[in-house]
């Protein structure tokens, strides 16, 4: 079998000597998609039965971690199209035959990606603001989502719309050429420049009956069960694991560059000052317990056990504000050269600045950890609007 993390850490060596450019340029990095592509790498979640690598979740968060140090907006941007696959090859060995064609779609070849982001309302899981009328043979649906990562490249667009006439949120898959689909660069911000994350516009797209799989009636009680809980899995580990790649790199760059800088009148390096070891220190303290959370969330599915919701976000959640804190250690430990752009040490504490975003926000796993650690049901009042 493929050693996937020697292969992602050739990919990340390589990427690393162009995350800057990208950053700077604020492009999506076609060429790195393409090397990608080139070592099967968008395939390697995919089961070996039908033509992929066969990784699995503790293998793809190594990974992605892994690449996040090299370019983190390379591994962000083709994280939205691993972990869905991902979870999907998971459920294909349980016995869930279903998704089988998309993961064929996906050995072939083919880059998916989507959004479930209402550019007018945000996102919601469990319905959405954009309109799907009801028509013969499908519906036709008319809207905007944002925040579409990997839009210059993907070939297969997933995204959500509300039944008009129920209210039922309708899960739906098109081909980019699908007439009436439009993706507009609306992309351009602070951190993550790379991720390609469009605008995807829907001007009357017909969407065929057999497109759509329909959600949960938004007015019953929400479920959780295997298939929920395996695609918000892939999709906290993986983001985890790209936030705390993000850190890491920026404590290896921290600590090489105070153990081989001496200022002025000293006769031993900075990293023997004790506000430095103590830096480190902190660093340390604050990573590795989020490291050692997300082995853990990998470890107890690995034993089958169904996470609940409270331990994904939580695990999310630990995460990226461990990620976060260490960076900003990491620029304290530098001081002022850090904030110069000829060093990645200011591109990594912008980009690990994206990780409070991706959901749930931190108010909302607040909300459900601490609900959870009480007994007290998800959805009762009082509670943040959310709808």
């Amino acid at each position: 079998m493929t050693d996937w993390a020697a292969v992602a850490t050739d990919l990340a060596e390589e990427f690393a000597t162009r995350a800057s450019d990208i950053d700077r340029e604020g492009r999506f990095p076609v060429e790195n998609i393409e090397r990608m592509k080139e070592v099967g790498y968008l395939t390697s979640v995919v089961p070996t039965e039908l033509g992929g690598g066969g990784a699995d979740l503790a293998t793809f968060a190594e990974c992605q971690q892994i690449i996040a140090a090299g370019c983190a907006s390379t591994a962000l941007a083709t994280n939205m199209h691993l972990f869905g696959v991902g979870a999907a090859a998971e459920g294909w060995h349980m016995g869930d035959r279903a998704s089988e064609p998309i993961l064929q779609m996906v050995a072939s070849g083919v880059v998916v990606g989507g959004s479930l982001t209402d550019a007018a309302t945000g996102l919601n899981v469990r319905s959405s603001s954009t309109p799907a009328r009801p028509v013969e043979g499908g519906y036709v649906i008319s809207g905007r989502k944002s925040f579409c990562s990997l839009a210059p490249v993907l070939q297969f667009f997933w995204g959500t719309a509300a039944d008009t006439e129920t209210g039922q949120l309708l899960l739906f898959g098109l081909p980019r050429d699908t007439e009436g689909l439009n993706f507009k660069d609306t992309w351009d911000t602070m951190a993550m420049r790379g991720t390609g994350s469009w605008d995807v516009i829907f001007e009357d797209v017909f969407v065929p009956a057999t497109a759509v799989q329909r959600g949960l009636d938004p007015n019953l009680p929400p479920v959780w069960d295997s298939a929920q809980e395996r695609i918000f899995s892939w999709f906290s580990t993986s983001v985890a694991a790209v936030y705390l790649g993000i850190a890491r790199a920026a404590s290896a760059f921290a600590y090489d560059y105070v153990s081989n800088r001496t200022v002025t009148g000293a006769s031993l390096p900075m990293s023997r000052q004790p506000a430095q070891i103590a830096s480190a220190a902190d660093i340390e303290l604050t990573l590795r317990p989020a490291e050692a959370m997300l082995r853990d969330a990998i470890r107890r599915r690995a034993d089958g056990e169904l996470l609940e919701p409270s331990d994904i976000q939580a695990l999310k959640y630990t995460a990226v504000n461990a990620a976060n804190a260490a960076v900003d250690r990491c620029v304290r430990m530098v001081g002022g050269h850090g904030i110069f752009r000829k060093l990645p040490l200011e591109r990594y504490y912008r980009d690990v600045r994206a990780g409070q975003f991706h959901p749930p926000s931190n108010d909302v796993a607040i909300e459900t950890i601490g609900k959870a650690a009480l007994g007290i049901d998800a959805g009762a009042e009082p509670r943040w609007p959310s709808d």
